[in-house]
């Protein structure tokens, strides 16, 4: 077993997303804490972005690490670094899932962050997460927007009580009500994962961190936004019929598990969703044709 209790593992999956990961590699090279194992999971990628990132890292063979897992098609470590490759795309949820159920049998962490990989960290980010932490908690870093560093993108989320629809806080002087936190950036200790258990594996990709979040609240776990530090993330404004798709779907998905007398409403207002979201697919197909 790797033991280093105090370190944190830093989980973040890819997916088709080399530059991303290749990016999010260099930035970790310059934090100012190395007490830290990363996890780079590959969801089957289809482009090479996983060759890339093997080649990147200058893995070989020599650097085989058996890990035992069915979903798991090869892995490899390095140092502090886990690359590991999946045998198809489980979802977000499932490949994030990977290390934290290797926790106290392959390696031995007090802390977790899981991470994008389309995001830029502050140097001192991960220490002031770590010396900061509150026992009994989810936090985060202020999250900003990396085309636009002075815009904040999010500093926890709501949702909405009667449609179950999210939305991004953004205001610096209101923000103390969060239902919550982002799955872009999720930081937490061992004894929350004891409690709290893995991220739901059913929503593929989507509301996974709201399920997750709710499950907290329920046990008595805080959400906190940690304003010392921030970390950057880009902003995609062009989300296909796909991933909205997924993002109504996920929404039923978490009204039924938990709302299920709004299920109509919901049902209703997603039905409606989907027409919009359909039609400006089509559209926006027939322009580009």
């Amino acid at each position: 077993m790797i033991n280093n209790y105090n370190s944190c593992s830093i989980i973040t999956v890819n997916y088709n997303s080399f530059l991303y990961t290749k990016n999010l590699i260099k930035n970790l090279e310059y934090i100012s804490t190395k007490n830290f194992n990363l996890f780079i999971i590959d969801n089957f990628s289809d482009d090479n972005s996983y060759q890339k990132i093997f080649n990147l890292l200058k893995f070989s063979s020599k650097n085989i690490f058996f890990l035992e897992d069915n979903k798991i098609l090869e892995s490899f470590k390095k140092n502090n670094i886990f690359l590991i490759r999946l045998k198809s795309n489980y979802g977000y949820s499932a490949a994030v899932n990977i290390p934290l159920n290797m926790n106290d049998k392959i390696y031995l962490s007090k802390f977790f962050w899981i991470i994008n990989n389309d995001v830029e960290i502050e140097v001192n980010t991960l220490d002031i997460l770590k010396k900061e932490y509150i026992l009994n908690s989810i936090t985060t870093p202020m999250v900003y927007d990396l085309n636009n560093k002075n815009n904040i993108q999010s500093l926890g989320c709501t949702i909405n009580s009667l449609l179950l629809t999210t939305k991004n806080l953004k205001n610096l002087n209101n923000f103390n009500k969060i239902d919550f936190i982002s799955g872009v950036s999720l930081f937490f200790d061992k004894n929350v994962l004891r409690i709290n258990g893995n991220l739901p594996e059913e929503y593929f990709m989507y509301y996974e961190d709201v399920d997750w979040c709710k499950k907290a609240t329920d046990n008595d776990i805080k959400l906190i936004i940690n304003t010392n530090t921030k970390i950057f993330h880009k902003k995609n404004n062009n989300v296909d019929f796909k991933l909205k798709f997924f993002s109504i779907l996920n929404r039923l998905r978490f009204c039924s598990k938990f709302h299920p007398y709004k299920i109509p409403l919901v049902l209703i207002y997603s039905i409606f969703g989907l027409i919009y979201h359909f039609t400006k697919y089509l559209l926006n197909f027939k322009n580009v044709k």
